[in-house]
C-alpha cells in the first residue's frame, strides 16, 4: 500500500472497496466508494469468481468510465487480483488490485486513510451535462426528456437534483439498467420502450429539458422545436466526423463540421454553448446548448 498515492486512481479517485461494510466504516483509503460485494451470502471468494457472476453483481454502469483508472480494495490481495483480471476482460486498462485489512488500516499514513461510512460513487453522467447543468431551467419548470438514454445516468443525475425524468431507449437491457440504477440511488425516473426510429414513439412534448447524449438522429434533431416548451433548453452532444478518425460509430453516424448547429436557427433558438472538441476516450465531438425563443420561466 505504500505506493497507493502515486497511481492515477488515487488522483480522481476511483477506488473500489468490494469489502464488507463493517471493516470499510472502521478505515478505508480516502476517497474510496463502498460495494460491499464480499459481503454477499453467494460470494464465492477469489477462486469461484466468474465473468457471469461478476457483470450480475458490478455492472458497468456503476462504474466510472473504462478508459478512466480504476484501483479495487479487497480484504485479499488475491480477490482484488481476481476482480481486476475480470474487469479487464471487459476492456478495462488502467487496474490496480490492493488488499486492505484492519491490522494494516494504523500502519498506514492518516493521510490516507478515513473511517465512518461513505455516500459516495463511482458512476457519473455525460461531464458536457454536468459541465453546463447551470444553464438548465430549475426542476420546477416542467419535465425532463432523455432521447436514448443508454443505462441512465444522465436521467438519475438530473433525477437527484429534484428533475422529474422521462427517459427512452430501444433496448430492454438499457432501460432495466436504468431503473436499477434509479433504484439504488434511490430516485424515481420513468424509464420507457420506445423506437426513436418511429416518430410516431417519440414522446410529445412540450418539455423544459431534451437531452440527446451520444446518439445521433437527424430528424429527430430537426424536430426539437416542437418537443421543447417556449423558453426550454437542448443538450446535444454527439459523434462528429473529423480527419484521422476511423473508429466507430460509422460515418453516417457522425456529424459534419459544424452541422449541429444548424438544427438550432436563429429566430427559433437562442445558441448558448457550442462547441467541437473530443471526448474524454478520444472520439471527435460536438455539442449545444440550446435555448428555444418565445418565454421565460419564472
Amino acid at each position: 500500500m505504500s505506493v497507493v498515492s502515486d497511481h492515477p486512481a488515487w488522483q480522481v479517485p476511483n477506488i473500489l472497496d468490494i469489502r464488507p461494510a463493517e471493516p470499510f466504516t472502521a478505515g478505508h483509503l480516502r476517497g474510496a466508494t463502498s460495494l460491499p460485494l464480499e459481503a454477499r451470502g453467494d460470494w464465492p471468494g477469489a477462486a469461484g469468481l466468474t465473468s457471469s457472476y461478476l457483470a450480475a453483481v458490478l455492472p458497468s454502469y456503476l462504474l466510472p468510465p473504462g478508459y478512466e483508472p480504476l484501483a479495487v480494495v479487497a480484504s485479499d490481495l488475491a480477490t482484488a487480483q481476481r476482480v481486476c483480471a475480470l474487469l479487464a476482460e471487459r476492456g478495462r486498462l488502467d487496474l490496480a488490485a490492493w488488499s486492505l485489512v484492519a491490522d494494516e488500516v494504523a500502519s498506514l499514513p492518516t493521510e490516507l486513510i478515513a473511517t465512518g461510512p461513505s455516500d459516495r460513487r463511482l458512476w457519473r453522467p455525460p461531464a458536457f451535462l454536468t459541465e453546463w447543468a447551470h444553464l438548465l431551467p430549475p426542476p420546477a419548470a416542467g419535465e425532463v426528456l432523455d432521447l436514448a438514454c443508454g443505462s441512465g445516468r444522465s436521467a438519475v443525475w438530473l433525477a437527484q437534483r429534484g428533475y422529474r425524468v422521462t427517459a427512452v431507449d430501444r433496448l430492454p437491457t438499457a432501460l432495466a439498467r436504468g431503473r436499477q440504477l434509479a433504484d439504488s440511488c434511490g430516485v424515481s425516473c420513468r424509464f420507457e420502450a420506445a423506437d426513436l426510429r418511429d416518430s410516431s414513439q417519440v414522446p410529445p412534448g412540450p418539455w423544459a429539458v431534451v437531452l440527446m447524449l451520444r446518439y445521433l438522429q437527424r430528424d429527430l434533431l430537426a424536430s426539437f422545436g416542437d418537443l421543447l416548451a417556449p423558453a426550454a433548453v437542448a443538450v446535444v452532444r454527439t459523434f462528429r466526423h473529423a480527419g484521422g478518425f476511423d473508429g466507430k460509430p460509422s460515418r453516417r453516424h457522425r456529424l459534419a463540421p459544424a452541422e449541429l448547429p444548424g438544427y438550432f436557427p436563429c429566430g427559433q433558438f437562442t445558441l448558448l454553448v457550442y462547441e467541437e472538441n473530443h471526448d474524454p476516450d478520444g472520439r471527435p465531438a460536438a455539442g449545444v446548448v440550446a435555448r428555444r425563443e418565445g418565454g421565460s420561466f419564472q
